[in-house]
């Protein structure tokens, strides 16, 4: 028994009586609506996971009711009175189910119907009877109920316990047989069960589902019926771009030919980002290469074009020519050349990109190929490069060499490509074909001498198709042809060595919580798993029994709700699982009330009662289903809240596979709504919503929504609701909502930075944080932070990272009584789920207590805005604007999908201001306007008063309003000087090691001054390896006297493609000729471009050789970097910037381990002394230091 959509029909409720026998009923109406054979083509969500479909029969069917049909009367005073029906539940009693209905009766007095369905043969009949009751009526009012008796064997194969009256009957002729059906009316009986029994012909197996017919055999047809069951729709829609581009722009991009059909099927299949945006498609490695290009074939067609009869490789080139294919190479054969020679062809390099973004153009300045090649010509796909895995997308080729011009003459050039080129002949740019665009050609003309002319083409690709193609026309021609081999040249030195490829990220800043996500679980909690293994839950809803008891719904194919009893202890495994009710529809929303459960099903709030005490419910009472739904699949219910004997729901609106709304929507959709708990009677309370996923009261007893990006709603947000508000969305009714006022967000959430999938609030009652709230991302993961205030009589804030590190996305959230946070995840194909997450889990995050350093608040003022931190922020840090990045933007909700940052501009900081307790910063700010999102990135070093780094870095406040008349405080920051130290630094015991002036204190390793190639400049001591005369004397120099335990900071800047390092407990003697030979090192590096930044252990910040960083804090090269590094008692930090990246302890056998597997085995003193010199590494390339001091450890 399970409720559902069913043959595009909401509120049905199914019932298999008998493998013969199945029936739905209505309840809307009411009444039953279909009995058959064959059973349900589950299909949809959370079935399938496909987007769109709904369940449907299949089989032979014997009874069929129109939905529009009456199906009940009242009888007075011999008189029949249509009556209008309201559904109120089922009970289940062993394996029978009985039907509750109430009839409105204009008279009063209240009028109760039971129905209980059964399966009821005759010999080779199926049969089905119906036993109908009237629980209660008023006296002189009798019930009546006009239904139809179809498919019968016999005309008289129909029995009936009350009266009968026939309106019509007739045979129903086919050419497979005959039938019987009757229209007949049935008094029932007042103090007594009435029986309709009806015996069904065994049919004559016609289908009347369509989902199961014969496959059809046309291509193009096949592909239409397989995207129609998949998840595309998702992401995608037919005609207009929601979260991926809409099919019919795809086809107007690509060629459909069978190259683009290929590359396009193994995009599907492989998935990844390409030229449609940042959203990144979802593989789909479980999909058939046949069935991907069915699917892209259709994709393409719709257009009106058919597949070219021209060979793959033309692909909108211009020319017929076959496209050739490179053979890349990552060994660099070429420096077996001789120098100076002419090669034909022309030297090919090739770069990985994380992304087509910024100064591409730039790139083979200053990084290295991980490939090499010579082509013979330019005519390439994405077939060229077929053993190098990294070539079909982000990244670049950078082709170098000459052209032979054989006689003077007038040249037309073309520069085919996708994505974008540009060429250069004879040193000046002479073609421009930059962009994202599919297969394009830009051409240009010139006279050229005979001779060789130098060229260069830099090409990137971001994602989907490839094409790159040189092409000519000569001016006795004029017709365009490849480039060819005999005309094409090079030598040795157009090539640059090849490094093997390291991901971009894993070389420039990534620091957790920085522009990215958290490094897991928050530093106030520990995480515990609150299921069992064996139990996989997709959570749509969760709440407490006084007992202690989970209560919890699913969002899957069985409708269950299951009580968990031993959630709050630490046993997982020890878990009772029970499942205690099932077949509700897609529930996303329970609640206990005085230890009744009450589920918001999708169409249906309701009550689950165990009436025999048994632990299982048996009886489940429409509470309320009052509001007007379809059969859409995106109709969903959110829930569940509750206050002073009201519930609140969110109802989603309705749209189309892929995103796009629906038209014309039902009225009620978008909407909040309040029902009462004592009647289930309901109200609308605010309109606008699109996908409301999350809805709950926060510590002061106001209602809060999350809504999810989509038309009219440009990024994701979270609401106040407020009676009788307009949230935005007019989708619902756009004419109706075109003079409304939008009462704007709390806290708009930018999308893919701070959220995507925003679920469900709740308040926060511990620590700093009480009376703040958290959300639950299903796609961006984990939990985010909202601190709100009234500024001009409305709600607005700052959302902020807070959490990640759970198992999947997380979707429904609860405090339980052992003072713990469960968090309930759920996920789905497409972007409904968190990457690389589970779409099931159930975890509890346990407060702690132990702190964590990061940004508490954010407060408007009337000039700038105030920052709020958890613990003092360390003396001198965040004093400069420069510590600090602000911007403004705006978004207007139009009715596209999503829509961009609008207006986006950096903000002056015109002052610092810190608080004398050192927990706030104001920061006077130039240019805010209301009505835009300001976001505040904490961007310098900002270390706490105890020893703490940031856990995150990022506010975006939504400023609605300035608040008149509320300036921030004033007390300027003072940074200080370089090379300085400040009043409490000279209490703590802090020593300069470097003065600004002279390099006093320092001397060469062997002893002596330190060399002339160390220079100080401005406040700067700088290793200079100009080459200049007098410069080339360095040599690694060292601090005059020895440290044991300390505290050493410093500032450092690399040269480009620069390296050096900071070496501690070296020691000078006679026994050793360099400082690494004894003293472990920080490695110093320029990680973009040193090849040394490769190697693992060997980047920015690694204990050289010995330990990776936690993760990559470095500045680039010609920025500057601040380091700590604390030793004591061989207990050693390193800190970069602000964070520490690693932490490790000398001296023991875990080290001496460590060492033999490292390049430092063969030196015995390396890493043995507990004491030493502090040097500064000459690698031969320039680095510069500043504020360099020192404070010893007692």
């Amino acid at each position: 028994m399970f409720r559902s959509v069913l043959d595009d029909r909401p509120r049905m409720i199914t019932v298999a009586l008998h493998d013969n026998l199945y029936v739905s009923y209505d309840a809307q109406s009411c009444q039953l609506y279909k009995a058959w054979k064959g059973g349900v083509v589950f299909d949809g969500a959370v079935y399938t996971t496909h987007h769109g479909p709904q369940p449907s029969t299949k089989g032979y069917a014997y009874f069929t009711q129109s939905a529009r049909s009456t199906f009940w009367y009242l009888v007075r005073d011999g008189k029949d009175f249509p009556a209008v029906p309201q559904f109120r539940g089922y009970s289940i009693k062993g394996n029978k189910v009985t039907f509750h209905f109430q009839l409105e009766n204009e008279g009063g007095g209240e009028i109760l119907v039971d129905e209980s369905p059964e399966y009821d043969p005759k010999a080779d009949q199926p049969g089905l009877a119906r036993t109908f009751r009237v629980v209660s009526a008023p006296a002189g009012t009798r019930v009546k109920i006009r239904t139809l008796l179809s498919n019968m064997q016999g005309a008289d194969d129909y029995t009936c316990s009350g009266d009968v009256s026939v309106i019509r009957s007739g045979e129903i002729k086919s050419q497979d047989g005959t039938t019987y059906q009757a229209e007949v009316e049935v008094l029932l009986k007042e103090n007594d069960n009435t029986d309709l029994q009806v015996f069904f012909h065994p049919g004559f197996e016609e289908r009347t589902d369509k989902k199961e017919e014969a496959q059809p055999g046309d291509l193009l047809t096949q592909g239409a019926a397989l995207i129609e069951t998949s998840d595309c729709k998702t992401c995608h829609n037919e005609k207009v771009k929601t979260v991926g581009p809409a099919y019919v722009d795809i086809s107007k991009k690509y060629a459909f030919t069978e190259a683009n059909v290929k590359m396009l099927a193994d995009k599907v299949i492989t998935g990844g980002s390409g030229n449609w945006g940042a959203v990144p498609m979802s593989p789909h490695p479980d999909l058939m290469e046949p069935d991907a290009v069915k699917m892209v074939s259709y994709v393409l067609s719709l257009d009106g074009e058919t597949m070219g009869n021209e060979p793959a490789s033309d692909n909108g080139i211009g020319v017929a020519a076959p496209f050739i294919q490179v053979g890349l190479d990552e060994k660099n054969e070429f420096e077996k050349g001789e120098k100076n020679k002419d090669y034909s062809g022309l030297a090919v390099s090739l770069y990985s990109i994380e992304s087509a973004t910024g100064n591409l153009y730039d790139l083979p300045q200053h990084a290295d190929p991980i490939y090499t090649a010579v082509a013979p010509s330019i005519h390439f796909n994405e077939e060229s490069f077929q053993n190098a895995p990294k070539s079909r997308e982000n990244m670049l080729l950078h082709i170098k060499g000459f052209i032979t011009i054989e006689k003077d003459d007038n040249f037309v050039f073309r520069l085919v490509s996708d994505d974008g080129s540009r060429m250069w002949l004879d040193n000046e740019l002479l073609i421009d074909n930059d962009g994202f665009h599919a297969t394009q050609a830009r051409e240009a003309e010139i006279v050229l001498k005979k001779g060789k002319h130098p060229v260069e083409i830099i090409f990137y690709q971001g994602g989907g198709g490839l094409a790159l193609s040189l092409q000519w026309a000569m001016h006795d021609t004029g017709k365009f042809a490849v480039i060819d081999e005999k005309n094409l040249g090079h030598t040795t030195s157009h090539f640059k060595r090849s490094i093997p490829y390291v991901p971009i990220r894993e070389l420039v800043r990534s620091v957790p919580g920085d522009q990215r996500d958290e490094a897991g679980v928050h530093p106030s909690f520990t995480l515990e798993q609150a299921r069992p293994s064996s139990f996989e839950p997709k959570v749509g809803g969760m709440d407490f029994l006084s007992d202690s008891s989970l209560i919890l719904c699913t969002w899957d194919s069985t409708g269950p709700v299951y009580k968990l009893e031993g959630v709050t202890r630490h046993a997982p495994e020890k878990i009772k699982v029970t499942r205690i009710a099932s077949g509700l529809a897609e529930p996303l929303g329970i609640k206990v009330i005085n230890d009744t459960i009450y589920v918001l099903q999708k169409h249906e709030l309701t009550r689950l009662l165990d009436t025999d005490g048994d632990g299982i419910i048996d009886r489940y009472e429409a509470v309320c289903n009052g509001w007007k739904v379809s059969a859409n699949f995106h109709e969903f219910a959110f829930g569940l809240a509750y206050k002073d004997g009201y519930f609140y729901a969110a109802l989603a609106t309705a749209i189309n596979p892929g995103g796009a709304s629906t038209q014309p929507q039902i009225p009620d959709r978008g909407k909040v709504i309040k029902i009462s708990k004592k009647d289930g009677r309901h109200e609308f309370i605010a309109s606008g919503l699109r996908t409301p996923n999350g809805i709950n009261f926060n510590a002061d007893g106001e209602l809060f929504v999350t809504d999810n990006q989509g038309d009219w709603l440009p990024s994701s947000k979270v609401l106040h609701i407020t009676p009788g508000s307009w949230y935005g969305s007019r989708s619902v009714d756009p004419a109706g909502t075109a003079s409304l006022t939008e009462k704007l967000p709390v806290v708009w959430l930018p999308q893919d930075e701070i959220g995507n999938s925003p679920s469900q609030p709740v308040p926060i009652s511990v620590g700093p944080y009480k009376g703040q709230m958290l959300h639950g991302e299903v796609t961006h993961g984990g939990f985010k932070r909202v601190f709100m205030e009234n500024v001009n009589g409305n709600m607005q804030g700052v959302v902020f990272r807070f959490t990640q590190g759970l198992e999947g996305g997380v979707n429904r959230a609860v405090w339980g009584p052992d003072g713990a946070l469960y968090a309930g995840m759920i996920g789905n194909p497409g972007n409904w789920a968190h990457a690389g997450g589970k779409w099931f889990g159930l975890q509890k995050l346990i407060w702690t207590g132990d702190p964590a350093f990061e940004m508490l608040a954010v407060r408007a003022r009337s000039n700038g805005m105030e920052i709020e931190m958890t613990e003092p922020i360390a003396a001198a840090d965040g004093a400069s604007a420069t510590d600090y990045e602000v911007k403004q933007w705006y978004y207007k909700p139009t009715a596209d999908y999503g829509g961009p940052k609008l207006d986006e501009k950096s903000l002056a900081v015109k002052s610092v201001n810190i608080s004398p307790d050192r927990k706030k910063v104001f920061l006077e700010i130039e240019g805010m306007q209301p009505g835009h999102v300001v976001y505040i990135r904490l961007k310098g070093i900002f270390r706490s008063t105890t020893g703490r780094n940031l856990w995150a870095t990022e506010g975006w406040y939504t400023l609605n309003s300035i608040p008149a008349g509320a300036p921030g405080f004033k007390n300027p920051a003072k940074a200080p000087l370089p090379n300085t130290l400040t009043e409490q630094e000279q209490k703590e015991g802090w020593k300069l090691l470097f003065d600004g002036a002279t390099t006093a204190g320092w001397q060469s390793f062997k002893g002596g001054s330190a060399g002339r190639a160390w220079q100080v400049r401005n406040g700067v001591l700088t290793l200079n390896r100009s080459g200049k005369a007098g410069e080339l004397e360095g040599g690694d120099i060292t601090t005059a006297r020895e440290y044991e335990n300390f505290e050493l900071a410093l500032d450092w800047k690399i040269g480009k493609c620069g390296n050096s390092g900071i070496l501690f407990n070296v020691v000078n003697s006679k026994d050793f000729e360099h400082p690494w030979e004894t003293g472990p090192e920080m490695q110093l590096l320029d990680n973009l471009c040193h090849p040394d930044a490769r190697i693992k252990k060997h980047r920015a910040g690694d204990l050289y050789d010995l330990i990776e960083s936690k993760f990559v804090a470095v500045n680039p090269a010609g920025e500057w970097n601040s380091a700590r590094l604390i030793v004591n008692n061989g207990n050693c930090q390193f800190w970069l910037n602000g964070y520490q990246i690693a932490h490790f302890d000398m001296h023991t056998k875990q080290w001496d381990e460590m060492v033999l597997k490292s390049k430092f085995k063969d030196m015995p003193g390396f890493g043995k002394a507990r004491k030493g010199h502090i040097a500064l590494q000459d690698h031969g390339n320039e680095v510069s230091f500043r504020n360099v001091k020192i404070k010893e450890l007692k």
